[in-house]
């Protein structure tokens, strides 16, 4: 499945950028500031768009480019999915979408949400963490050596959340997001099995640094 590459202007180290695994039908948006990340990375982006605060001199010419103005609601990441979304894309990988300011996180966080409404995979990842999304559903999570797996409540209440293949199992729990309970949990089998039957679960899967 072809996949929407997003690259925003959030902390993210050159090699990791560099390394990462892009298909040759990747389609790759730079939400603005990204632009100058994908530039030291030597990748050529198909798309730049956004309002240009965090890259002040401007696009180049040569590239595919839509630009917004400052005074907007949506974010330049949730711009970019959404300009994915209407390009008919429904798996999307969010890079530079963490570090620097916590309230770009959390807004890239409430874009996996957006996501999941728009019924398409949206998931954030850099040198240390990927993060997604399950809502009512079931997923697979392969086992990786020195990552750990943990689960939130998105909204208050997660029914019948269970766990299968871990260190910490989960039978069928009513986990709310006042207690994290589903913090640093690892996976034992080659692969886990998370389910929530009611409500929208967070799914970190962080590697520990000093291993």
């Amino acid at each position: 499945m072809s996949r929407c590459i997003i690259i925003g202007a959030g902390e993210i180290s050159r090699s990791f950028l560099t390394d990462f695994s892009l298909r040759e039908d990747d389609f790759v948006i730079c939400a603005d500031g990204g632009f100058a990340h994908a530039q030291q990375a030597g990748i050529c982006p198909d798309l730049l768009m956004g309002d240009q605060d965090s890259f002040t001199e401007g696009f180049p010419e040569g590239y595919e480019k839509l630009v917004c103005r400052p005074e907007k609601d949506d974010s330049d990441m949730m711009l970019a999915v959404k300009e994915g979304i209407a390009r008919g894309y429904g798996n999307f990988v969010l890079l530079g979408a963490t570090g620097g300011r916590f309230d770009h996180t959390l807004a890239n966080l409430q874009t996996i949400a957006y996501g999941l409404e728009q019924g398409v995979f949206v998931m954030m990842a850099d040198q240390h963490n990927m993060v997604t999304m399950l809502r009512d559903g079931s997923v697979k999570m392969p086992r990786m050596d020195g990552y750990y797996l943990s689960v939130f409540s998105y909204g208050e209440i997660c029914e019948g959340v269970t766990l299968e293949g871990v260190k910490y199992p989960l039978s069928d729990y009513r986990l709310t997001n006042l207690f994290p309970l589903g913090l640093s949990n690892e996976i034992l089998a080659d692969e886990a099995t998370v389910t929530v039957k009611k409500g929208t679960l967070i799914i970190v899967v962080a590697k520990d640094r000093s291993r």
